[in-house]
């Protein structure tokens, strides 16, 4: 897998966000993008899959809530974990996210040198910050492309920002993808304290225990953790 392939799958799921935000007859929200909703063919497409926790929203609609949060820790966003507020917003940060991950060819947590648990959000906003983005790129994606490659990282941060004002939207980023000579905006850093922490200790019982998975008495899993 050559850096062209993983840009090719990271342009094929930005398309299909945006068909699923703003060109299917109905506009859909993902709410669970993550790599294993990520198929790719024969070809190497991407196709997105696993709509189970899909919401329809109307054509005017911006937002909406709920009172139970469901999805993959790691991959929501935090406005959604602490208040259940959901948007086309929330697919953006889960893009971003897995951006990231095929990037650095990294998982959105692993167990680093020390056996305490890294995330990856964390990692990224360091090395982005003290100008060390290198850091995060996979070595057997090689040297050719780093500009291009450090664009994505750069992409995947405006993605994953706190406020979701800062956020770009799906369209917004099929543009950045296409053209490498337009600028883009500084990613305002953002430290989700609460939430990572709540997370790390999510992500270390889960190690420590085995995968668990909660159920509603409908048998609809509503939380998954890794």
């Amino acid at each position: 897998m050559n850096w062209e392939r993983h840009y090719n799958i990271i342009c094929g799921i930005v398309r299909g966000i945006l068909y699923l935000h703003e060109d299917s007859r109905l506009k859909i929200i993902h709410r669970d993008l993550k790599p294993s909703n990520v198929l790719l063919d024969e070809a190497m497409n991407p196709k997105i899959s696993d709509f189970g926790l899909a919401r329809l929203f109307d054509a005017g609609q911006s937002q909406d809530k709920t009172g139970r949060c469901v999805g993959t820790y790691g991959y929501m966003a935090p406005e959604y974990i602490s208040h259940g507020h959901y948007s086309v917003k929330s697919d953006v940060i889960s893009f971003g996210i897995l951006v990231l991950e095929i990037v650095s060819g990294r998982k959105k947590s692993w167990l680093c040198n020390t056996d305490d648990v890294e995330l990856l959000l964390s990692y990224a906003w360091t090395n982005w910050r003290e100008r060390t983005a290198s850091n995060l790129i996979d070595q057997t994606l090689g040297d050719s492309s780093r500009s291009e490659i450090t664009r994505c990282i750069h992409i995947g941060l405006l993605c994953v920002q706190e406020n979701v004002a800062y956020r770009p939207t799906i369209a917004s980023m099929v543009q950045m993808l296409n053209s490498d000579s337009s600028s883009l905006p500084t990613p305002a850093f953002l430290i989700y304290s609460d939430i990572e922490r709540d997370i790390t200790l999510l992500e270390s019982t889960a190690r420590a225990s085995e995968s668990e998975q909660s159920r509603n008495r409908d048998g609809v899993t509503y939380l998954l953790v890794h």
